[in-house]
């Protein structure tokens, strides 16, 4: 049922619902057009007899109030009424009216408004609606905020992310404008139940992906908002409508493209998953240039099917007209000053912001907040530097607007960037650390319980905080541009990124953020100085004694000295730690540094600097948990003749480490050996017996192919696995034959025949030198 309050839609929203209404009501056409010489016509409808036989005045005033719009109509419109001397005279406007108000605004026109009945308010806009939802529909706008839909949006979204609230959600859908991208979104998604948003930062992919993840909670689907792949994996729910949401999913599993975690296979397969169940959407987006590297680094990414369902946001995606919306919906929203909105009004400056080469939506976001922009300068002045200089969004903020702990603060949280989700605790105690230093170090003084002080500047700007359950509080950046300036930053500045690892307290400060190779495209920052890599060793040195991290201290200490270093530099600090390892049990993170350690040692001929070997290897091959891990055990041992051999020398002397070996991975088999079948890629797609049995026998050949590159014969529990293939095919039959679910377009404006007209329009300009003041 209709109970609005129009607060989503601005003035321009507001006539063009009008527009509708009445030509509905009054099964009449009306005319909107730029103002001309007469003002004072919002709407118009015009006989051959008189040109200004209906004249309509829309006034929205939302926030002004009741007083103010009378006062309004009495003084400045009653005269150009006089003027265009119309047959009738129509108000609306989005606030309730009193039938007090009506009659007053009725004698004030009169005889202009022949009836009460021309004076539409909130109450009457709400029951035409009521009484018309095909209109209601029209306007994307009104619909996604209705009360139902709305609190069906939060209800379906707000388990999966913490900071799915409304004024976030509201002003999003005041803000976006439907445009081509949407259009072609739409059809790819309801196409093939996924989709790939692509494209420069702050081109507006997110806010592609977030307008589409409201359409489908509105048609009741539960939002999943993943951070890896696997989380997604185990909440699949057969027969529930869920949609999977993966912002900026190559961002975050980089690194995990060349580990044994194998993320490019299980997102292939769950792709597979989703492209047949009509009851499942998956929402990817990634920049355009990390899907290229991962193309290049993965072939399991470059041979998927992901490109089917690949949509790329381009800048000529927006016409003239949208981006002139998009900077009008800004400026109407925005805390910004009278003067400041007017710049934009006046002689045409929008034309200076729509025209530009750097025009962006997160640019035209950033230099219409107050708390960003400096009041030191002109503010046309400031926005043009903006669009000159994009980074300029966040080097200002960074370096004069926060406080130099919310600048540790973030520094801290970069330094910690990884594939791994951050916690609370941890960034709280790298933080406390660096502060530490900066009393003991730079005279620092502390203000009371800075982490919560600087949380509270920090988010909604800089960062996110996700509140996943009471105990479990985890943090990211708020927009992956944010981490790109941070990286150019520190570029800039090294000594200063040196300086924080001065105060280090975790590997991961290390390991994932710095390189001493160049390695193209990579966003590490990187020290080729030979003085710094000798600063870079020196810290690390004398850091290494205090250093926690995921895993193991000495496998992570290992492999840090051998990215960052030279051999020559450590090799007696690698050997002396290589040879004194007590691992009894490897996680994931224990396992892909043991291996990348073994690979290094391989491949610059090292092995004979390794008293353990064997028993390295052992462990590598007990208590695999998944068979990503028995795949990569397979990979090293097959690559590389030195450890092969162990393996088959011990095979042929008939020895108790051969058959341990065995043991270990038939176990590990046991274990994985149902998950390794039902991952194959396509198998969800299949509907015949003949074809399944064919794949799963293909598949279970591959795990023997596996085993075998271990120089292990054979495998009894691949070879006695027994698939449930009548269970298979009934779930596939039904995902396949569900009602498929899928989302209406937003009516895209038609091209103008006259788009610099449109434009004109909008911002209320008639190309002359009159101008007096704000359209709203």
């Amino acid at each position: 049922m209709a109970n609005y309050d129009f607060s989503t839609l601005n003035d321009r929203d507001l006539e063009e619902l009008a527009i509708d209404i009445l030509s509905t009501k009054l099964g009449l056409d009306f005319q909107s057009f730029k103002p001309g010489p007469d003002k004072g016509i919002d709407l118009r409808y015009a006989t051959i007899n008189d040109e200004n036989e209906i004249i309509v005045q829309v006034k929205h005033f939302l926030g002004s109030g009741i007083v103010a719009l009378k006062s309004k109509l009495k003084t400045e419109e009653l005269p150009k009424v006089i003027g265009l001397n119309p047959k009738r005279y129509i108000v609306i406007t989005s606030l309730p009216l009193s039938p007090q108000d009506k009659e007053s605004i009725k004698s004030t026109f009169s005889p202009y408004i022949l009836s009460t009945q021309d004076i539409l308010g909130k109450n009457d806009l709400n029951t035409f609606l009521r009484n018309n939802p095909n209109i209601e529909e029209q306007h994307f706008k009104l619909w996604l905020s209705s009360s139902n839909i709305f609190k069906r949006i939060l209800k379906n979204g707000v388990k999966a992310r913490s900071e799915f609230h409304a004024d976030k959600i509201k002003k999003q859908i005041k803000l976006f404008v439907p445009n081509k991208a949407h259009s072609n979104a739409v059809k790819i998604l309801n196409t093939n139940n996924f989709i790939l948003i692509t494209g420069a930062p702050g081109i507006g992919k997110s806010t592609l992906a977030n307008m589409l993840t409201y359409q489908l909670l509105a048609k009741d689907f539960e939002l999943i908002y993943v951070r890896e792949i696997t989380e997604a994996e185990d909440l699949i729910i057969p027969g529930r409508k869920q949609v999977f949401y993966f912002d900026d999913f190559l961002g975050s599993i980089t690194l995990d493209l060349k580990s044994s975690r194998n993320a490019d296979s299980a997102i292939a397969n769950f792709i597979d998953i989703i492209k047949n169940d009509g009851q499942k959407k998956l929402i990817l987006t990634c920049r355009t240039t990390l899907l290229n590297q991962a193309k290049q680094t993965s072939e399991k990414i470059n041979d998927s099917k992901i490109d089917i369902a690949k949509h790329e946001v381009h800048i000529k995606d927006y016409r003239a007209i949208d981006k002139a919306k998009i900077l009008y919906n800004h400026i109407y929203i925005s805390q910004l000053s009278i003067e400041q909105k007017n710049i934009f009004f006046k002689d045409m400056f929008y034309w200076q912001v729509i025209k530009h080469k750097n025009y962006n939506p997160r640019v035209i976001e950033y230099f219409t907040d107050n708390d960003r922009i400096e009041s030191d300068k002109p503010y046309d002045t400031i926005v043009i530097d903006f669009l000159n200089n994009p980074s300029l969004i966040w080097e200002k903020p960074f370096t004069k607007q926060i406080s130099l702990s919310a600048r540790l603060l973030l520094t801290s949280l970069y330094s910690l960037g990884s594939r791994f989700v951050l916690f609370e605790n941890r960034l709280k105690e790298t933080f406390s650390a660096r502060l530490d230093y900066e009393v003991k170090n730079n005279n620092f003084v502390k203000q009371g319980d800075d982490y919560e002080a600087v949380i509270k500047e920090t988010v909604g700007m800089f960062i996110n905080r996700i509140l996943k359950d009471r105990n479990t509080v985890e943090f990211s950046f708020f927009n992956p541009s944010i981490e790109d300036f941070l990286y150019d930053y520190f570029t800039r500045n090294k000594d200063e990124y040196l300086t924080h690892l001065r105060s280090a307290i975790s590997y991961e400060q290390f390991k994932g953020r710095i390189i001493t190779t160049y390695v193209k495209g990579a966003k590490q920052i990187l020290f080729s100085d030979k003085k710094l890599i000798a600063q870079l060793l020196e810290i690390f040195i004398s850091k290494a004694p205090y250093l926690n991290g995921y895993g193991d201290n000495d496998l992570n200490y290992i492999v840090i000295l051998l990215r960052l270093f030279t051999w020559n530099s450590i090799s007696s600090l690698v050997v002396n730690r290589i040879n004194s390892l007590n691992i009894k049990v490897l996680g994931w993170t224990d396992r892909e540094n043991l291996i990348e350690i073994l690979s290094y040692m391989a491949e610059h001929d090292l092995t004979n600097c390794i008293d353990q070997l064997d028993d390295l290897i052992l462990i590598l091959s007990k208590n695999m948990e998944s068979h990503h891990n028995i795949d990569s055990f397979s990979k090293l041992i097959s690559k590389y003749n030195v450890y092969s051999s162990v393996i088959e020398n011990s095979k042929s002397s008939k020895n108790e480490y051969y058959d341990q070996i065995k043991l270990n991975v038939e176990e590990s088999w046991n274990k994985n050996i149902d998950q390794y079948i039902k991952q194959t890629y396509n198998l969800s797609s299949i509907i015949t017996k003949d074809e399944l049995v064919k794949v799963v026998t293909k598949r279970k050949e591959d795990a023997k192919n596996i085993t075998r590159a271990l120089n292990i014969s054979n495998s009894s529990v691949v070879d006695n696995y027994e698939f449930n293939y009548d269970l298979q095919l009934d779930t596939n039959k039904s995902a396949i034959s569900s009602e498929k679910v899928t989302i209406g377009n937003f009516e895209e404006s038609h091209d103008p025949i006259n788009e610099i007209i449109e434009v004109n329009r909008l911002f209320n300009s008639n190309e002359i030198d009159e101008w007096n003041d704000l359209p709203f």
